[in-house]
């Protein structure tokens, strides 16, 4: 089914933005993580990536997490570590080097990978000879197939043109740089400050040894933020003619996110001014060329995923949005999350744990879940809804050899508020959110939540607010 464009400046009333602003998922998996338990620990992780390496005719994706940071950001919910010493990163290298030789053993040959990213903290914290020990290491066991895409995301303020040469000479090919706000005084108020020129100059670098793929990170909703500032932001962005574009909402959860507590609260935009801020990326990216890929990316007319999102095909994983989905995601370090054999598996987020239990010669596996039927279906809906604004029915019976209105009755059911505000349109066979609905996809894609409910029975939800 081919997903047909739609205008994406459609500007949602205040009252859809207040009946709809609740805290939800942002699915980059199903089951979400409240879901996962500590049950599932590293001898079941151990027994998956041994199932997983009898598959041995299909590539892999690995996923890589780098922590470091020179300092962390007022924003920042990613899982960073500020290493006080050097020898932090040495020791942590050694661990890294560690696990990924005891993940090779136990995939038993399975090497081939399609799909490599670096993320962080900020990955080339490292030198370029801290990188050099990592990336032997990976290619000491793993082969990264000539096709594979092999990506990392890097901070301009420390990212220097050692770094973009080593990083075309080991095969990186697609570059995501955080950027956030082009605005010194937003840059001031969420700790920080990085000048245009800055990062300018990473993109021309990137360019110059030749990445096919370079991105930058935005973030809406945070604070000093306005409607004029950040259109100047979006448009030295599109000046920079990035091939892919992230826009992201502003998580502001202060009370799970300590560093956030230095946000000042009177200074964060309202309900609908955040919206406007979005409202205005779209509009803005859609007069320049870019075409919504998901929720919050932006790209070019010949990316591939805008093809592939045109086609109804476009996925996603861990590492974002993809044509290039492995049926095995391998994460290695600190924090990191994996899909191995049908189960989700995170390690320690705690840096003095991961080591202890990695040195020892353990997996540092601490919790993960394993999908049942039932989760690869929801999963399959949500997705296709999340990744490419439409559900057809006709594949999803051909796939799970069920009736779509049967599986799903109760949650048809529900869908039929989105309907009456014009969120969602179906034309017997597919299901298709509107423009106006893309707004609201988080919530159309709860609605087929096996867990949300019991969830928010049990406790106040803690995920970001889905407007």
């Amino acid at each position: 089914m081919i997903n047909k464009t739609v205008s994406n400046t459609v500007v949602a009333p205040l009252e859809l933005l207040q009946k709809y602003d609740r805290p939800g998922p942002r699915y980059t998996s199903y089951p979400t993580a409240p879901s996962w338990t500590d049950e599932f620990d590293a001898e079941k992780y151990y027994k998956a990536l041994q199932k997983a390496g009898k598959n041995t005719k299909e590539p892999l994706s690995l996923y890589v997490h780098l922590p470091f940071c020179e300092k962390r950001c007022y924003f920042c919910g990613c899982n960073v570590f500020i290493p006080r010493r050097r020898e932090h990163i040495t020791d942590y290298i050694s661990a890294l080097k560690l696990e990924i030789t005891k993940t090779a053993d136990a995939l038993n040959g399975r090497n081939k990978v399609q799909q490599l990213h670096f993320g962080g903290g900020t990955p080339t914290h490292l030198s370029v000879p801290e990188f050099t020990e990592v990336m032997d290491a990976l290619q000491e066991r793993f082969i990264l197939l000539d096709t594979a895409e092999i990506s990392i995301e890097v901070d301009p303020r420390v990212t220097t043109k050692e770094h973009f040469v080593f990083l075309a000479k080991r095969g990186f090919n697609r570059i995501s740089m955080g950027v956030q706000d082009f605005n010194a005084d937003v840059q001031k108020s969420i700790g920080r400050v990085q000048p245009y020129d800055r990062t300018k100059r990473c993109v021309e670098f990137a360019r110059e040894q030749g990445f096919k793929g370079v991105n930058l990170d935005l973030i809406y909703g945070l604070p000093k933020q306005n409607v004029e500032t950040f259109s100047d932001t979006i448009k030295k962005t599109i000046g920079l003619r990035p091939d892919r574009v992230a826009v992201y909402s502003f998580a502001f959860l202060p009370t799970r996110i300590g560093n956030q507590k230095l946000i000042k609260v009177d200074q964060l935009p309202t309900l609908q001014e955040k919206y406007r801020l979005f409202n205005t990326a779209q509009k803005l990216f859609s007069e320049a060329g870019y075409e919504q890929i998901g929720m919050d990316h932006f790209a070019l007319p010949d990316d591939e995923l805008t093809i592939a999102q045109g086609k109804g095909k476009l996925m996603r994983n861990f590492m974002g949005y993809t044509v290039n989905k492995a049926t095995d995601l391998v994460g290695m370090g600190i924090s990191s999350i994996g899909l191995v054999s049908g189960a989700l598996a995170q390690n320690s987020s705690d840096m003095d744990t991961y080591l202890a239990k990695v040195n020892a010669g353990e997996y540092a596996t601490v919790r993960g879940l394993q999908l049942s039927d039932d989760d690869v279906i929801r999963e399959y809906v949500i997705s296709s809804i999340m990744c490419n604004f439409i559900l057809d029915r006709n594949e999803f019976s051909e796939r799970f050899k069920l009736s779509f209105e049967e599986y799903f009755k109760g949650a048809i059911e529900e869908l039929e508020t989105f309907f009456d505000d014009a969120m969602l349109v179906d034309d017997g066979t597919v299901l298709q959110v509107t423009a106006l609905g893309r707004t609201f996809v988080r919530n159309i894609a709860m609605v087929f939540d096996g867990y949300l409910k019991k969830q928010e029975a049990e406790k106040p939800l803690t995920f970001s607010r889905t407007i």
